[in-house]
């Protein structure tokens, strides 16, 4: 890394300066998005390796609606 610092900086300045625009557009471009605001992860998503635990839930679920009073 110090040899590659050393050689931007016998760049004349305007090069130096491309260069460091060049490689922070490229940083910027490589570096992977967080999902966007509204996009909401999947629950069945984050349990994906729970199978038998969504499956109870579910069942509970069912169970509850099937007893609900607004039912």
């Amino acid at each position: 890394m110090d040899d590659l610092l050393a050689a931007i900086r016998r760049l004349p300045i305007e090069d130096r300066l491309r260069l460091i625009e060049r490689a922070t557009r490229d940083a910027s471009e490589d570096t992977p998005r967080p999902p966007a605001a509204g996009a909401a992860p999947s629950l069945l998503g984050l349990m994906a390796d729970e199978g038998e635990v969504v499956d109870d839930m579910c069942a509970l679920v069912y169970q509850a609606r099937s007893t609900a009073r607004m039912r």
